[in-house]
């Protein structure tokens, strides 16, 4: 089933590819990258079906935060996990490829919170479409809160980016989008009246435009509003689809120990060739950086520490609740357990969040902040 689909796709690409881009073909392209996205989401759904449970890939989701090591074979994940979990793992460790055949979880302490790492089976190409361990690697990738990205010195002193260009294809095909936020798009259906569109700013899309390719998608009659500028089809295609997930990425380049000019890749080069700053090097062998790489996937992960006070105690600086940001009260009655949300009346907050000390908050939506201390009053 998978190889029917991968060939239809693979049709519709070589077609995409030898359309000249212009005005009069547009339509052409737009029905064209629309095939290609149902064709891919059919896979999804194959992998997904899988929920990340192949052999070994059974694991549950635990502590506060998940992240999934992505990177091809022999670049380091599981010399890398037993560092971050300090041996608390049984990662099989050895220099030829494919060592790890499934997926091995870890716990990582730090800044208070409990960060979960999945040490996956090397990605080979074509694991969206499930060649290798690809429907559970994927199906595992989609589940994380963070991506990780190893890639990897050569013995030539060289940088393997191009192992991270077809990773990121790899996971763009399989739905997922790295360091990006959903669009932000409204469609209501209705039962008559045509594609109608309306928007904020310049768009690449035109009325004509919209209505064709959502007319590929299977709408006959919808209201579209786009609340941002520059929409893409591609954008319009994924929120249409409704199955991409959106988690961010970090790279790690491993084997530093084997780089032989240090002026030949800066960091200036390093962040232009990647795409952003939220990359590190490290050697593994040498155990070079591996502190500062725990931090910055603590600050990645954009998680917040929340203080308990019972109400007329002190409160409990030493065991804080962690939580992602935007995080709410209901977010944090929700963790504490349900009938905190069934019997609330208000809290108390004191830090970050609250204007003054001791702020009440009556409604469950006020956002917390790292740092604040918040009492809780149930009703009896």
């Amino acid at each position: 089933m998978s190889e029917k689909i991968e060939e239809k796709i693979r049709e519709f690409e070589d077609r995409l590819a030898r359309t000249q881009k212009n005005k009069a073909t547009q339509k052409s392209i737009n029905y064209t990258k629309a095939q290609i996205a149902r064709l891919r989401d059919q896979l999804i759904k194959i992998a997904s079906s899988k929920k990340g449970g192949g052999s070994g890939f059974g694991i549950k989701k635990t502590g506060d935060a998940q992240v999934a090591f992505i990177g091809y074979p022999s670049v380091g994940k599981s010399s890398l996990l037993n560092l971050l979990t300090e041996q608390a793992t049984d990662s099989k460790v050895a220099s030829y490829d494919f060592t790890t055949i499934q997926a091995v979880p870890g716990m990582m302490d730090i800044e208070d919170a409990k960060i979960q790492l999945i040490d996956l089976p090397g990605i080979i190409l074509g694991a969206a479409a499930g060649k290798g361990k690809g429907k559970e690697i994927i199906g595992a990738a989609r589940s994380a809160d963070l991506v990780l990205i190893l890639i990897a010195f050569q013995y030539d002193g060289s940088i393997d980016f191009e192992h991270l260009d077809q990773i990121r294809k790899e996971l763009f095909d399989a739905g997922i989008r790295l360091e990006t936020q959903p669009p932000r798009i409204q469609i209501k259906t209705r039962t008559r009246g045509g594609i109608g569109f309306t928007y904020n700013g310049k768009q690449e899309m035109d009325q004509e435009e919209v209505k064709s390719l959502m007319n590929e998608l299977g709408f006959s009659n919808a209201a579209i509003y786009f609340y941002e500028p520059n929409i893409t089809p591609d954008q319009l295609i994924d929120y249409v689809l409704a199955n991409r997930v959106y988690i961010s990425e970090y790279v790690v380049i491993n084997k530093s120990d084997l780089e032989l000019e240090k002026g030949k890749y800066t960091d200036e080069k390093i962040t232009k060739i990647i795409g952003h700053s939220n990359w590190i090097k490290i050697s593994a062998l040498n155990q070079d950086n591996i502190r500062e790489l725990q931090h910055d996937i603590f600050q990645k992960l954009q998680l917040i520490r929340v203080y308990l006070k019972p109400p007329g105690d002190e409160a409990d600086m030493e065991e804080p609740i962690i939580l992602s940001k935007n995080a709410t009260i209901e977010t944090l009655c929700r963790k504490l357990h349900k009938s905190f949300i069934n019997n609330y009346r208000y809290s108390l907050i004191w830090g970050p969040s609250a204007k003054h000390p001791g702020q009440k908050f009556n409604l469950m939506d006020h956002v917390l902040l790292d740092g604040d201390v918040v009492s809780i009053y149930l009703r009896r």
